[in-house]
Parts: C-alpha cells; structure tokens; sequence
C-alpha cells in the first residue's frame, strides 16, 4: 500500500468513525453530509469522493458498525470468567456488544428505516452483507464444539434474535440482574438444544 492509498484509507475511516459517532450521540435526523463532513474534519470534495451520496455512506456505515460490535464481542470474550459455564459465557459475551454504542447506532438506522424505504433498501442490502460476519463472530463465541452440534443453526439464529429482543428492551428496561437471569434461562435452553437428536 503507497502512502497515497494509506491516507486514502485513513480519511476513509475517519468520515465513518464520525458518522458513527454522530450516529450514537444525536441519532439519525443528526446525519447529514454537512455534519459528517464537520465532525470528520474533511472537505466536501473528500467526503463526496468516498460517498458521493448518503445511500453509500449509510452503506459503509452499517460494514462500521458491525466491525465496532465484533470488537466489542472479542473483548468481551477475553475478559469472560472461567467460574461460569461456557456456554453462559458466549451469551453473554455476545450480549455485550449489544449494550454498547454501535449497537444502538444500528437500532437507531433500523428505527428510521421504517418510514424511509430509501434507507430501508440500503440497510436490507448491506444486513444481508454483514450478516455473514455476524454469523462469524457467533460462532466463534461459541466455538467449535457447539457449532458441530446437529442443532447449532438453530441456536445461533435463536440466540442473535433472544439477545436483539434483551437488548431493546433495555431501553425502558435497565436492570443487568433482569438480562443476566435471561441469559442464564437461554443458556439452559441451550444446553437442551445440544442433547437434542
């Protein structure tokens, strides 16, 4: 990579971690390309060179906040306590990433999709994108052993919709010893799930 493509990178990165900041602190009615070009420090002509439109920007917004949520996960799972079960962990390490900021920044695209059928359609596009990453990021919560099980498809797809449902809820509903007896319940499910033929 020439210093030119790294810089080109860098603003890049910058235009996104803005927007997505932006995104978290003032909600989507805040997104406009005048506040990202503002908040990310770069000349309209940078900002229009990358996304030469919101559709686009929204686009690679979405791709920046699951790398957000995935590292949010990851670390979650390199601070998990080996008292607890396994499989309490993963939940809950998966959880957590959905307690941060780049979480509610996706509940905040997918709450003003549902009057913007323009937004709707980028995000229709770019979930089924990033859903092959979420896929990756479960099951490497999980891990190997889980994942081979017969039944595994139907906890990782049950578990991402359980945890979603925990996460909205938090919302009006604030109390972690509520969502970690949630977990606790799930991870017992799950465990039935896997001696299940």
């Amino acid at each position: 990579m020439t210093l030119r493509d790294a810089q080109r990178e860098a603003t890049r990165h910058r235009i996104l971690d803005a927007a997505t900041d932006l995104l978290i602190a003032d909600g989507y009615s805040s997104l406009t390309t005048q506040s990202v070009q503002t908040a990310a420090g770069v000349s309209r002509g940078a900002l229009l060179h990358h996304f030469p439109n919101m559709q686009e920007l929204t686009a690679a917004l979405v791709s920046n906040i699951v790398v957000r949520n995935e590292a949010a996960v990851r670390s979650a799972m390199s601070r998990q306590d080996p008292s607890v079960d396994t499989i309490e962990n993963s939940i809950s390490a998966l959880y957590s990433a959905l307690t941060q900021p780049p979480f509610q920044a996706e509940l905040e695209l997918w709450s003003a999709a549902r009057t913007d059928p323009v937004l709707a359609e980028v995000l229709r596009e770019s979930e089924r994108v990033a859903g092959r990453d979420l896929q990756r990021v479960v099951h490497d919560a999980f891990g190997p052993e889980i994942v081979a099980s017969e039944n595994y498809s139907q906890i990782a797809d049950l578990t991402v919709l359980m945890l979603r449902g925990l996460a909205l809820s938090r919302a009006v509903h604030k109390s972690d010893a509520s969502a970690r007896r949630s977990i606790s319940q799930w991870a017992g499910v799950v465990r039935l799930l896997l001696t299940q033929n």
